[in-house]
């Protein structure tokens, strides 16, 4: 079963009601992540990469997945990357995704960005080119606190943090080099630790 960032509530701890992040993450927590494969900073944000096969990067489906972590608000982003997929392996896994976000969130706008579809909820579902390889799809989540970090993001780094989403739907030549999903031949295989 393919497990990707659909939000939930619930969760309470220090009696306060804490919502429940993708991967059984909670929002805000700054400390209860598994160790990533790789780490990255800018400015405010800590993104823990997730290589396939590491926690929480462990779904059939999945190539990558990101955790942003705002140094003040926590965890506030989850980035969902599929594996590298033919047109009609593609479709196949987005048609299920989009029936379970419509379960989960209701009813689907277009998106931001050209094949993208987002949820009331904020939950974000596009297909972004991998030219000469495939497609892949991508899903965001983020939390409560999110615009806070991303505002702060853009006093201290000069740009928004939305911004990294954004590049992620820019043809892969045009990619900063910080985001660019690592092709599945260069991924580490779990059973070469």
């Amino acid at each position: 079963m393919l497990a990707v960032g659909l939000q939930a509530a619930g969760v309470e701890a220090a009696g306060a009601p804490v919502a429940e992040a993708p991967f059984g993450l909670a929002w805000a927590s700054k400390t209860d992540m598994p160790r990533p494969t790789l780490m990255d900073q800018e400015a405010n944000v800590t993104a823990m990469i997730y290589f396939r096969g590491h926690p929480p990067a462990t779904g059939t489906d999945t190539q990558e997945v990101v955790l942003d972590v705002c140094r003040d608000e926590g965890l506030q982003r989850v980035i969902w990357f599929s594996q590298i997929l033919s047109v009609p392996e593609r479709v196949d896994l987005y048609e299920q995704l989009l029936a379970n976000g419509a379960r989960g969130h209701g009813a689907s706008r277009p998106g931001p960005y050209p094949r993208s579809v987002i949820w009331p909820t904020g939950v974000l579902l596009g297909v972004r080119d991998s030219p000469g390889r495939g497609e892949q799809i991508v899903m965001v989540s983020e939390g409560d606190g999110f615009s806070r970090c991303s505002d702060r993001h853009r006093e201290e780094a000069g740009h928004s943090a939305v911004d990294h989403v954004a590049e992620l739907f820019q043809p892969l030549a045009s990619r900063p080099p910080r985001i660019r999903s690592q092709a599945p031949a260069s991924l580490p295989n779990p059973s070469q630790r």
